[in-house]
Formats: structure tokens, sequence, C-alpha cells
């Protein structure tokens, strides 16, 4: 028996894949997993994704070695990765949707974003982490589907949620885009075992979709499906195309 394990990504919660959780997962065990600082068991108190696979661990300890199929959005996707570099033999099959393998630009890596402006967001999120969390939230999304019931649902929701009295731990949420910060985990990729799936929109403004090609190109049989004209919620604003895809590839995996 398959169990699947959905987790969200930054400053989000499970809620964000309630809508795509019984439609893949139909009657298969479901965790739906609050990452640290994220309304999870663990602290994120360290700048590593150490405690993001220590809260996955906990989480899937008692499931048999390959039947865990791995469902993860951006800082999610990259807590997967980590974890199934480290547990390679825990996963069935991998979904990675909006992923990267290193978030923010270096020397040799062009595809992610601009070092000083995450580093100015985690001091934001230090002074003002509800204006900080208000202004992300938008980038998920195009222009376009900003008008879309899917983004205005989102929005609604998360701008009340992070406004909620200790909803979010906001310094364990910046730390843990410390740990995006330093995240470069290109050399560990061919640990992951599992058949893994990438998803990216085309106009993902959060994680570049050359991102994404890359995870596919470099994790052995992974495949990619490309989603045009979508942002980085891809799961929400195409939800029908998405879960028909992914329901299709673990049927295979």
């Amino acid at each position: 028996m398959k169990t699947f394990l959905f987790i969200h990504g930054w400053a989000t919660d499970k809620h964000v894949w309630q809508s795509n959780a019984g439609v893949i997962a139909k009657d298969a065990k479901v965790i739906s997993l609050n990452l640290p600082g994220h309304g999870g068991a663990f602290k994120w108190d360290t700048a590593s994704f150490a405690p993001a696979v220590e809260e996955i661990i906990s989480a899937i300890s008692e499931e048999p070695a390959g039947s865990v199929v791995g469902i993860g959005w951006s800082l999610g996707a990259q807590a997967l990765m980590a974890t199934a570099t480290q547990y390679p033999d825990k996963f069935g099959a991998l979904v990675l949707c909006g992923a990267s393998p290193c978030f923010a630009k270096t020397e040799d890596w062009s595809f992610g974003q601009p070092r000083p402006l995450v580093r100015r967001m985690i001091i934001d999120m230090k002074r003002a982490p509800d204006k900080t969390l208000e202004r992300f939230y938008r980038l998920n999304f195009t222009a376009d589907e900003l008008n879309t019931p899917e983004a205005v649902e989102f929005l609604n929701y998360y701008n009340r949620f992070a406004d909620a009295d200790g909803a979010f731990k906001y310094a364990e949420v910046a730390t843990s885009l410390e740990a995006l910060l330093k995240m470069d985990i290109r050399t560990s990729l061919s640990a992951i075992k599992a058949p893994c799936l990438v998803v990216h929109g085309e106009a993902d403004g959060v994680c570049p979709v050359e991102a994404g090609r890359y995870l596919a190109e470099n994790i052995k049989g992974a495949h990619f499906e490309l989603f045009k004209e979508a942002g980085h919620a891809l799961f929400l604003t195409q939800r029908e195309r998405f879960n028909s895809l992914v329901t299709e590839f673990i049927q295979r995996a």
C-alpha cells in the first residue's frame, strides 16, 4: 500500500494541498505535513534543512521502505529532495513542483533568486513579517492568474492565516528562508533513487523554470512536464491537469 506525503511551500501549510490530496491519493493513506515553524512539531532553529528532514522522517518512520509517494511544492519539494538524498529507500516515487536544487544564485548557478534580494527578505521577515508575506504570496501567481478563483482563495486564506496569533513562528519561517539561501544539493541529486516527476510553470517567478529542467536532467530517470503560462503555484491554477498528470505518473511508477 502506498502512503502519500504532501508537503507545502514556504510560509504556507498543509491546507494548500487540500483540494489535490483527495483526488490524487483517493482511498490511500495520506500524510499532510506541516514543516517546522509552519505548524510542525519540530523547530526550524538552524539555517539548514536538517529540521525539515527530521520532521519528515518522524512522520514516515513507520511506513515500509519504498511505500512513500512524496509530493512537494517549492520549499516542500526542496525538503523532500534533502530527505530522499539521505533516506532514498523510503520513497517509491517523488513529485517535485516548482522546485530547485539551489534557490539563490551563485557564481556557477544563474537559475535562482539574487542573493541580496533573499537577504533583504530575511531582514524584512524579522522586521515586518505580515507585510513581507503579503507581498510574497502574490509572487506565486502570474499577473493573469491573480484574478483566478484559485489565486483569490489562496491569497484570502493565507493573508488571514498569517495574521492569526501563533499560526506561524515568524522567526523560524525566516530561518527556513536562510536555509533556502544556503541550500545547494546539485552534487547530491544522484543519491535520489525513486522515480521522479518534475513539474514546473513556464512563468514561475520564484524558482525559474530552468531550475526544474536541471533537476529532471540530473535525477536519474526523472520526467519533466512544463505548464505553459503557469506561475509558481501551478498545482492550484491548473489543478485538473496537475492531478491527472500525477495520478498517471504514480500508476506507472
